[in-house]
């Protein structure tokens, strides 16, 4: 063991450490190391994603099925924000397996932003299907902020 003393800076007193004998070979070592060899870093795996002109049909369609996973997953956050870049490359991206999820989301969900988001996101998509849907279910909305929506984008699309 040795004996290692150490100062406080609060109280301007010495203390005593027993240190085991391997601890200190350790960190000399490790010292040593660190001020021996230069880090070098790859950039690798540093390389920034494509930007959306750059991305194949490949790449659209892969990026597609992890925004679906998205749409399904259980938690709200991965959920929103799967919603949002829906909406965001609505022109690139096919999510209608995941219609369902997200015409729940439109009726189920607590916060009225998420309800109002899934409702741009569905009309988004273009699918018949999810306009059909909306327009059926304007009557019934009692937000009248999402109402509001729902008859623009319900206009714009038909």
């Amino acid at each position: 063991m040795y004996t290692v003393k150490a100062i406080s800076t609060n109280h301007r007193r010495a203390r005593a450490y027993s240190v085991p004998r391997g601890t200190m070979l350790l960190a000399a070592a490790l010292a040593f190391m660190l001020a021996a060899s230069p880090a070098t870093a790859s950039t690798d795996d540093l390389a920034l994603p494509k930007a959306k002109d750059e991305m194949s049909v490949v790449d659209w369609a892969a990026y597609s099925s992890r925004l679906v996973d998205g749409l399904r997953s259980s938690n709200d956050g991965i959920m929103q924000s799967a919603l949002r870049l829906s909406i965001q490359y609505a022109g690139f991206v096919d999510v209608s397996p995941a219609l369902l999820e997200v015409m729940k989301v439109y009726r189920e969900h607590d916060d009225e932003r998420v309800r109002h988001l899934a409702v741009v996101a569905l009309a988004s998509t273009g699918s018949r299907m999810a306009l059909g849907y909306l327009q059926l279910s304007k009557d019934f909305e009692s937000s009248a902020a999402i109402k509001r929506t729902i008859k623009a984008v319900t206009a714009e699309a038909g």
